[in-house]
């Protein structure tokens, strides 16, 4: 863990380690305090976390470290979700408090820790932090009387994320309302002490000789400008804000081929020969906003990948408990069913080869790295289960089995999605929990 630190240490910015000599300051003298590290997607904000992390547990204290997201938390040595860490309910109200009691495991835990790291902050309703603040204030005042008056019961509090993506998501709620569940505004807001991080490190400015790539250089000033909202932008088709903006020619990929075509041999050069390389493929990605765009690019580099082919299907009827009306299924013909996609949920027919990358949609076993967004190999696979090596993430190399899973309505995998748990046997099918409960044994990981 020293050389480890060493390493990580020997790496920082200017901007990190400002940071960081701030954080371990108020771990070692045991100030508490709010921080806040904002900054957009490749600034080195989780480089900066596990620095940290690696630091303090060289000298074997203990911090939690936690993420809204359970992709998030996989790039964290030992993280877990917040809500799961920290038992937050799944409906928040002002007064709400976290479901840890005294006189436990998870309390005791707490009480020895020295720093919460909790990344993507943002993502959070601003409640969840009011409520950890009244728990800890109890768990920690336990010990010390004086806990119960300091914010967070003492414990230094390192969040952080950016505003500039995702905000808490509320339930048909309009832009104002999204924004008044932030945590800046909260009433803790004002006690946060706020740090910035504003050079990207994913897009490296600089040559190997050390002077600055000015395409490079350009990129990342509009990408900034882009999430500032400093970019020009257009409305369309009646919107009633402005959300088109206009690419400079520089950043378009210019070529007479089609343009699906052209974009998969920009981002993946010379796929067909390093297809097997999971180095190659983890570091690239391409993202469209549009299912059917992703189909497109995803058929187009489907048969360009060897290996064994499988079709699988979904289930095709209706479920007899979901209606009164038991001749409601006659007016759903299996062709008809067939067709519908819905957002979330994969096609009727999945197409899959050995050797493809996938990605999972749900949270099946986020301690074992099996989160919304971990990227995998297919190495072997059946009529029931996938077997795949995850390639991202903390447990990169490892061997795991996907399940196939009924889901039963969108309320019951919301809850798991949020509480990052695989339904139960009861939610995937009341009348077989035999057969239930062996699939939900399956998602466990097995030996490589």
């Amino acid at each position: 863990m020293h050389l480890l630190h060493e390493n990580l240490f020997s790496s920082l910015n200017p901007e990190q380690l400002s940071i960081y000599q701030r954080v371990i300051h108020a771990v070692t003298e045991k100030k508490g305090g709010l921080f806040f590290l904002y900054g957009p997607g490749g600034t080195g904000k989780t480089f900066l976390y596990n620095t940290i992390l690696a630091k303090l547990r060289s000298e074997r204290l203990i911090v939690i470290a936690v993420a809204s997201l359970g992709i998030a938390s996989l790039l964290l040595p030992s993280g877990r979700t917040a809500h799961s860490r920290f038992v937050i309910p799944l409906e928040l109200m002002e007064n709400s408090t976290c479901g840890i009691k005294q006189k436990t495991h998870l309390a005791a835990l707490i009480q020895e820790a020295r720093l919460i790291i909790w990344d993507e902050a943002p993502m959070t309703q601003r409640f969840a932090f009011k409520a950890l603040d009244k728990t800890l204030r109890d768990i920690l005042g336990a010990k010390d009387d004086a806990n119960r008056l300091k914010l967070f019961g003492g414990m230094p509090i390192l969040l952080g994320g950016d505003f500039r993506q995702i905000l808490p998501v509320v339930t048909k709620g309009k832009r104002q309302e999204v924004v008044h569940a932030c945590i800046n505004r909260s009433d803790l807001w004002k006690h946060c002490e706020l740090h910035t991080l504003s050079r990207i490190m994913r897009v490296n400015e600089y040559t190997a000789d050390g002077h600055v790539d000015a395409r490079k250089h350009e990129f990342n000033k509009w990408v900034l400008n882009v999430g500032e909202g400093k970019v020009p932008a257009l409305c369309k088709d009646c919107e009633d804000e402005p959300t088109w903006i206009q690419i400079p020619d520089e950043f378009i990929i210019k070529s007479d081929r089609p343009p699906i075509e052209a974009i998969v041999d920009t981002i993946f050069p010379n796929f067909i020969n390093k297809q097997e390389n999971e180095d190659y493929l983890h570091e690239r990605a391409i993202l469209t906003p549009r299912n059917d765009d992703a189909d497109e690019i995803n058929k187009n580099m489907f048969k360009k990948l060897q290996g064994a082919k499988m079709t699988f299907k979904s289930s095709d009827e209706i479920c007899k408990g979901s209606t009164d009306n038991i001749d409601q299924h006659c007016s759903y013909p299996v062709e008809f069913l067939n067709k519908l996609n819905f957002s979330g949920v994969p096609p009727h027919k999945l197409k899959l080869k050995l050797g493809q990358p996938i990605m999972l949609l749900r949270n099946l076993s986020p301690s074992t790295g099996m989160c919304n967004g971990t990227r995998l190999i297919i190495t072997d696979f059946n009529k029931f289960v996938l077997q795949a090596r995850i390639i991202t993430g903390s447990h990169v190399g490892k061997m795991v089995i996907i399940p196939r899973i009924v889901l039963t309505s969108t309320e019951k995998m919301a809850l798991c999605n949020a509480t990052n748990t695989i339904p139960s046997a009861a939610m995937l099918c009341d009348d077989d929990k035999q057969k239930s409960r062996a699939i939900v044994e399956i998602g466990r990981p097995i030996s490589p």
